[in-house]
Formats: structure tokens, sequence, C-alpha cells
């Protein structure tokens, strides 16, 4: 579900669904390492003022993770026009994401272990991405790049937890209800409510996401409000269990397409499309919405400045 626009950062895991999986692979099964090459997931060594974790070295020599992430980073700059803070991650579902500054003139990075070896040609690919991740310079390549290096992706055997019931909605029954009306009971993916959010202002919210790696549908938290109609909640399950539906096609370029005329087409034929759609565009909305978080921010810092006052013994 596309969600409310933000300019502050593009993410292949936290965009909207379309992009968010151009880039979600399935690996195959991994061998178990030896002993002697388990490192701990937290352990991590410094480069530089960034981290790289240690996973992402164990296969090289700490030198030479060095030497590739600083000429990965020098490149990124040189083809995008940003100065690049690089991270290099293990990550098993976002392989690249980028913030930018107020200024527009510095890049945060993160990618995936797999590009510290990339062709000069990818490499490139992935600077324009950084330059303008709406153009879609190069998806195809990175898209292709990444398909052939999904076997540096670890598998994330992790169960995942799912919660469907919430204050004012139970995701479950309008999963079930929608299933049965209009996918005929086909759809077999999980859903549940999303985590919620770190403490810090935002300007979008993403309503909801379908992750097919773990055939996962997980909704904003946000959403379980008293003001928020049913039809919408509806709407953004029935949306999400779309995807789930329909899969991923693939054009002849190797560029895989989510939002399709025929996804379009089923999409719109929902009975409140246009309802819900109005729902979504109405700014009003967004604002209560994230009004929610900012209030929840106000009241933690409220609550930690009385646990200080306390603590200083300014009140009893």
């Amino acid at each position: 579900m596309p969600k409310n626009r933000s300019a502050q950062g593009r993410s292949y895991r936290s965009r909207p669904i379309l992009e968010q999986l151009e880039f979600s692979w399935v690996p195959p099964p991994t061998p178990e390492p030896s002993a002697r090459s388990q490192v701990s997931a937290r352990s991590q060594v410094e480069l530089g003022n960034e981290r790289v974790s240690e996973r992402v070295v164990q296969r090289q020599h700490p030198i030479e993770a060095i030497e590739a992430r600083t000429a990965l980073q020098s490149a990124l700059a040189s083809c995008s026009g940003f100065r690049i803070s690089l991270t290099i991650t293990d990550n098993t579902s976002s392989m690249m994401s980028v913030k930018y500054d107020r200024s527009r003139t510095m890049a945060r990075v993160r990618v995936h272990r797999m590009f510290l070896s990339a062709p000069p040609e990818v490499v490139r690919a992935l600077g324009l991405w950084v330059k303008s991740p709406r153009a879609h310079k190069g998806d195809g390549l990175l898209d292709a790049y990444i398909r052939a290096n999904d076997h540096q992706i670890r598998r994330d055997t992790r169960a995942a937890r799912t919660e469907t019931r919430g204050e004012h909605f139970d995701l479950k029954a309008i999963f079930d209800e929608l299933n049965r009306r209009h996918f005929s009971g086909a759809v077999s993916a999980a859903i549940t409510w999303g985590r919620m959010p770190e403490l810090r202002r935002r300007r979008s919210i993403r309503f909801g996401s379908y992750y097919p790696r773990e055939d996962l549908i997980r909704i904003h938290p946000f959403l379980d409000q008293a003001f928020v109609p049913a039809y919408f909640v509806r709407y953004i399950v029935f949306h999400e269990m779309l995807h789930a539906y329909l899969g991923i096609e693939e054009s002849a370029s190797g560029r895989q397409r989510i939002h399709t005329a025929a996804f379009k087409r089923l999409d719109r034929g929902f009975p409140d499309y246009a309802r819900a759609v109005a729902w979504q565009d109405n700014s009003r909305n967004l604002g209560k919405l994230l009004a929610k978080q900012n209030g929840l921010r106000m009241s933690l810092g409220g609550w930690l400045s009385g646990m200080c006052r306390k603590v200083a013994g300014v009140s009893s």
C-alpha cells in the first residue's frame, strides 16, 4: 500500500510495496558454519567511523573488508555526487537503503555485503540509485545482481510472531472474511499487527506491507483506533492480500513488477475502494494518525521528566 510520501529516505525494504519487494529474495538453505567461523550476531568490527557486522568480514580479512568498503564508498560518491556515509550490512530483507541530510549534500547509505565485490557497472547503477531512487535507473541490473548473489543472503529461520486481535479491529476476522468473499480461501499468508514504531517524529506512515519471504502481512498498529473507519482497515488488508494472491511478475528486462494492470484492476474493484482512497488522501487523517505517535512521545518524555525529578528529590 503506497504510504503518504516523505523525501527523507528510500529503502528496498521499507519503501512502499512496489519498491519494497524489488529486492526481496528467498535464498537457498546454506550449510551450517563451522565452530571456528561462528560469530556473535551482535559483535561489531569498527571500520573508521562506520561499523560492519562481524558476519560481513568473517569471509574476508578485515583489511580487505576495509579496502573494499573504502573503494565502494568512493565510487558511490563519484557516481551520485553526494558525500557518502556507508554502512555494510548482513540483512536478510533490505539489500540497500539511503537517507539524506537536510541540506541534501550527504547520503547515509546501507548496502548488503554482496556489494563489496560488485563489478563496476553494478556499482555505477547503485550510485545512480543513491542519486535518485525514484528514477529507477539501473534497477534491472541491480535486480539481476542480487538474484545472482542470493546465496550470500543468510536465511532468517526465526518464526514470526503474530498478533491479530487489536483494541478496535480483529485482523484475523477481517482476513478470513475477505479471503472467503474475494479469494475463495486461496490466500494462505499470515497476518499481524506490526510492531509499534520507535518514538520519533514522522511525516509519513505505511499502512500495510506484504513480505513474500515470510508470506506475512503486517498492518500498521496506528490503524487500530476508534476514529479509523472499518472500511479503510478492510481495504488495507485486502490490498496486501492481493499482493500475496498475485505474487510478483517479471518483465523481459528482469525488472520485477508488483502493481501490474491486473493488480490495479482488482484493487479498484474493492467495494469501498473510492471511500478508502479518499480517506487515505485526506491530510487531516494522516495528522491524527501521526498525532498518536507524537502523543506517545510527549507522554514518555513527561514520564521520564517526572522520574528524573523524583530521583533528584524534587518531588515525593
